[in-house]
């Protein structure tokens, strides 16, 4: 027999930031998958498409909206879409992000305001945007995606990066304290090594030798980082909030 997916999401309404690829694409198909209606946000229609058409041929209910979280303006309209077509939203995974390696030096003005507008206005705008919709119901679902960065620094990735992942951790606690007394918690994830495009300048002797660093021996894949995000935006963590959690393989422990 199969293992029996349990339907966690029945009667949710789940939106994710820069679900057309990588880790928001696969938590979108298995929030999906277990039952919420899930709506898909990115700045590329082709791979919304994409998501979209897999989610619907698998039975799921979905919605797809172009929106670039810099914009406060196409934040606050995605999230009014989504009221007005499902008259609620009770989970929001904020996973749209951008990470480009590069050295201090090298880091250009645009390059700073480009990574903050996107990994921590982008996650401002939003929570911002669910807030009196989800103190309304009592009730919500938060969850951020942060990094190793955040919490460690890195040497790898342009030095603002870590600073917009730290970002995320602070914001992360804050929004949990104020929301925390309407049922609504925030927590939020910290990856390192996981196999996506975003580390697509990895090559392979790079992957190979950051596995042999890693005690669990291997790279992170989005199914990891899903079902992990699964877990915080289900019932089953109603009494975690404000935690930032690592999932690395047991290479950052704090």
């Amino acid at each position: 027999m199969g293992a029996r997916i349990v339907k966690r999401f029945i009667d949710k309404v789940a939106g994710v930031t820069g679900a057309g690829q990588g880790m928001g694409k696969q938590v979108s198909l298995d929030l999906a998958a277990e039952g919420a209606r899930v709506v898909i946000s990115d700045i590329i229609p082709e791979l919304l498409d994409e998501v979209k058409n897999e989610i619907e041929s698998a039975g799921g209910e979905c919605l797809s909206i172009l929106c670039d979280v810099t914009s406060r303006k196409q934040v606050d309209t995605m999230i009014e879409l989504t009221v007005k077509s499902f008259g609620k939203i009770d989970i929001l995974i904020n996973n749209a992000g951008l990470l480009i390696p590069g050295a201090i030096e090298e880091t250009s003005d645009e390059l700073i305001d480009k990574t903050l507008d996107i990994n921590v206005k982008g996650v401002l705008y939003a929570i911002r945007a669910v807030t009196p919709i989800m103190k309304s119901a009592r009730y919500g679902r938060i969850v951020n995606v942060s990094s190793i960065t955040g919490k460690r620094g890195d040497n790898s990735t342009i030095f603002v990066y870590g600073a917009s992942k730290g970002a995320v951790i602070s914001l992360t606690r804050s929004a949990a304290r104020a929301l925390g007394p309407w049922g609504i918690t925030v927590n939020a994830i910290a990856p390192h090594a996981v196999l996506t495009k975003l580390m697509r300048y990895w090559d392979e002797e790079k992957k190979r030798s950051v596995a042999e660093k890693i005690p669990l021996k291997r790279l992170g894949t989005v199914q990891d980082m899903s079902y992990l995000m699964m877990f915080l935006a289900s019932d089953e963590s109603s009494f975690i909030t404000g935690e930032t959690i690592n999932i690395n393989g047991g290479y950052y422990m704090d």
